[in-house]
């Protein structure tokens, strides 16, 4: 089979698309604004539900000084991703579920899931994120047993921020903005 240049630039255009979704997922986990922050253009909009609407560069201000400063530890993960590909311009839809965990006052942890729906551009070459809405789909609260992180299950635990082990193994994964190439 030979790709001709079209479906070849839907393709990598895809992966772009794909990094820019892992990319959000990191920039929260591991506390890095600038690699969130590099996901949008600077005049993006965030719709994250209830919590938040309006820019997505002052969304990125709102997550790290009002949100998630009081978890110990966010997790994200990317489910199901299909995006559409017209010329400059793509959509994409995305399911996420995030866990949440918080000791004080209370310990519990928090799982939901959600689904993004993005509008991607591409300008001047570059392929950011300039919509982003945010719906939910289901979430639950349980208590947090730290009984189950020891024993059988016991291994070294993700750190929100740059003491995360990934900095220390991953050398090409470090902190800031995403390359700018497709």
């Amino acid at each position: 089979m030979i790709l001709d240049q079209h479906a070849l630039r839907t393709l990598l255009v895809k992966e772009r698309l794909h990094e820019l979704e892992m990319a959000y997922c990191r920039g929260v986990d591991r506390r890095d604004p600038d690699l969130l922050r590099s996901i949008f253009f600077s005049d993006a909009l965030e719709e994250h539900g209830e919590m938040y609407r309006g820019s997505a560069m002052d969304f990125v201000d709102w997550v790290f000084k009002e949100f998630i400063g009081k978890y110990e530890l966010t997790t994200h993960y990317v489910l199901n991703e299909w995006y559409r590909v017209d010329g400059d311009r793509a959509e994409g839809e995305t399911h996420r579920i995030s866990h949440h965990r918080i000791r004080t006052p209370e310990a519990k942890e928090t799982v939901a899931a959600c689904r993004t729906f993005n509008r991607y551009e591409c300008r001047n070459g570059i392929w950011k994120i300039s919509y982003r809405g945010v719906v939910r789909d289901w979430i639950y609260e349980r208590p947090f047993d730290e009984a189950l992180y020891a024993g059988t299950y016991a291994m070294t635990l993700s750190k929100p921020g740059e003491a995360d082990r990934s900095y220390e193994v991953l050398s090409l994964f470090r902190r800031g903005a995403i390359d700018r190439n497709i």
